[in-house]
């Protein structure tokens, strides 16, 4: 991090206080009252998804990941403008997602969790004892690990190993929100669109990317 500049290196502690605040936002909306009956946007093929507690390992893991380890890796192995693309997709990806809990704010109805493991115990305490059953569409979840998925996949040369792992791992999370019985499919659809729109949004303005048109 030597070769930054000033001005770099004082914007990526804000950067990082911007995912912080991101955070803080979707955690606003899901502790919230709405004067409204939030909707259901339960379709015929969740009804036939069980839950699979073993997915909160990967579920549970997600934050760390996407706000800590792959703006990092980011701004390690790639460059200052790949970090910040990274980090303000990720504000940028949370702002769209507050706006949808704003104005269009659904739930998913807890399931009964059948069995008695670790997982199952992790499941019912951890994840549904301080995640209220709000914020569906589009999923947060889905939405940064999206965005990590694609910043690691524009590193992959460079590290790819690290890459491949890491963006496995974040596929992971994408079922995990319905095995966990915390989204339904839809709000996977919703996720991965913002998740794109913010990304290469936040690419074309900072990178500004030449486009060649072949004759």
């Amino acid at each position: 991090m030597s070769h930054l500049t000033r001005r770099q290196k004082t914007a990526i502690p804000l950067v990082f206080l911007g995912i912080i605040v991101a955070f803080i936002s979707y955690e606003v909306f899901n502790k919230a009252s709405y004067s409204y009956e939030p909707l259901i946007m339960k379709g015929w093929l969740d009804e036939k998804i069980p839950v699979v507690s073993i997915f909160v390992v990967p579920y549970l893991s997600f934050h760390v990941l996407a706000a800590l380890v792959v703006p990092l890796l980011s701004l390690r192995i790639g460059s200052f403008k790949a970090f910040l693309v990274n980090g303000l997709a990720i504000i940028a990806g949370q702002i769209c997602l507050d706006v949808a809990y704003a104005f269009f704010q659904t739930q998913v109805p807890r399931t009964p969790v059948p069995g008695n493991s670790v997982f199952d115990w992790i499941l019912v305490n951890v994840v549904y004892g301080n995640d209220q059953p709000l914020n569906g569409f589009p999923s947060n979840h889905v939405t940064w690990s999206v965005i990590s998925i694609i910043a690691l996949w524009r590193l992959r040369d460079k590290a790819p190993k690290t890459c491949w792992i890491l963006m496995g791992w974040f596929v992971l999370i994408l079922p995990a929100t319905v095995f966990l019985h915390q989204h339904y499919i839809i709000d996977i659809y919703g996720g991965i669109f913002v998740a794109f729109a913010v990304y290469w949004s936040c690419m074309f303005l900072i990178e500004k990317p030449r486009l060649e048109i072949s004759r």
